[in-house]
């Protein structure tokens, strides 16, 4: 991995049909808080997926970031914490995807 590699983390969910409205604005204002204190989100995304091969998977988190490192301090973060605290008894099923997105693929010069 370069120097100049982008991170990539995808997480979908199956959630419980305890979820309702109120439950994804909760997580929608957790990830505003993950967006405000995190460095290094180029990206940070929660939403519905709306593919007719999903499988089940009716959300996801889509998230990029400057390089791995960034990727790993979110994942201790207090905020991501929080968010994970406050997702997991309401998730079936989950699948993430991690990977590190080469600069000439992202756009970006090595």
């Amino acid at each position: 991995m370069s120097q100049s590699d982008l991170f990539l983390h995808v997480v979908m969910m199956q959630f419980d049909d305890r979820v309702d409205a109120r439950f994804h604005q909760q997580v929608k204002d957790h990830a505003d808080r993950v967006r405000r204190e995190c460095e290094g989100i180029v990206l940070y995304h929660y939403g519905e997926n709306t593919a007719d091969r999903s499988q089940g998977y009716t959300h996801a988190t889509s998230a990029l970031f400057t390089s791995a490192g960034a990727h790993d301090a979110y994942q201790t973060s207090p905020a991501h914490v929080a968010m994970k605290e406050f997702m997991m008894g309401r998730i079936q099923r989950i699948v993430v995807h991690d990977t590190a997105v080469p600069a000439s693929e992202a756009g970006r010069p090595d």
